[in-house]
């Protein structure tokens, strides 16, 4: 049997009536949502940071609504380096991990409230080594907000994971039994880009944004004229990760800096 996961990114929803550089962040949401669920009914939604760019309790109530308003699945969320944590747990935004079939999907935060740069903590290791140490499940995707790449723009790879193989390393040994890794994939977000790239043996992805998108190989801020994307991770019983990117390309984004 395959499970499948929606993974949205990055969609900076800020206070109702507001743009962010010119996009209305919640429509462009809802237009991703729409567009995805009405091709696959997922097992589960990861929504792998920067989920507001304005990070009010309000806004992620209101992101949260905007999901469960139009899919069942369960819903699990990470912050990112615009999200503020505390914000996300008053509204009740669920973190950590979560089963899905014969699959453990962990969190590595990898954020610092409202700072760019990537930050895994003595603690933020802790949780995710005790979640992969005590899983049952035979699979282990793990998803982080920054990269664990460089993604060949400087301006973001600055501000990513700067220890991405050794980490992967780490997880590896952490998700291990009988000396066997469980850990088949990392996602990721961030890139406001697709990104695809091989660490340490492991597969590692970032998706698309919900809204606008970074122009790739940029040396400094640009955005594309890519439209609203996400990602499908199919998961499979034998441990196998099929994926697919897909975009609204009836949505136009029109940014305005």
């Amino acid at each position: 049997m395959t499970r499948t996961i929606l993974q949205i990114s990055d969609c900076h929803l800020v206070v109702p009536g507001a743009e962010l550089i010119g996009v209305d962040t919640q429509k462009s949401l809802e237009a991703v949502l729409d567009q995805a669920l009405a091709r696959h009914a997922p097992d589960l939604v990861l929504a792998t940071g920067d989920l507001a760019h304005d990070p009010l309790p309000d806004v992620y109530v209101r992101f949260a609504e905007t999901v469960r308003a139009r899919t069942s699945a369960p819903l699990l969320c990470l912050p990112g380096n615009h999200d503020v944590l505390q914000a996300m747990q008053t509204a009740g935004l669920p973190l950590g991990t979560i089963t899905v079939g014969n699959w453990l999907v962990a969190t590595l935060d990898s954020h610092e409230d409202e700072a760019p740069t990537a930050l895994i903590t003595a603690a933020d290791r802790a949780e995710v080594q005790t979640a992969l140490a005590h899983a049952g499940a035979e699979h282990c995707l793990v998803a982080t907000h920054h990269p664990m790449v460089t993604i060949n723009c400087p301006w973001l790879d600055r501000d990513r994971i700067q220890n991405g193989p050794e980490l992967i390393e780490w997880l590896s040994e952490c998700s291990a039994v009988d000396g066997t890794s469980r850990l088949r994939g990392v996602v990721f977000g961030h890139a406001h880009q697709i990104v695809g790239a091989d660490v340490a043996g492991v597969p590692v992805w970032g998706a698309p944004s919900t809204c606008f998108q970074f122009l790739p190989e940029s040396e400094r801020f640009s955005l594309d004229t890519q439209p609203p994307g996400y990602r499908w991770l199919h998961l499979a019983d034998d441990g196998a990760i099929a994926t697919e990117v897909e975009r609204v390309r009836d949505f136009q984004i029109t940014p305005a800096l």
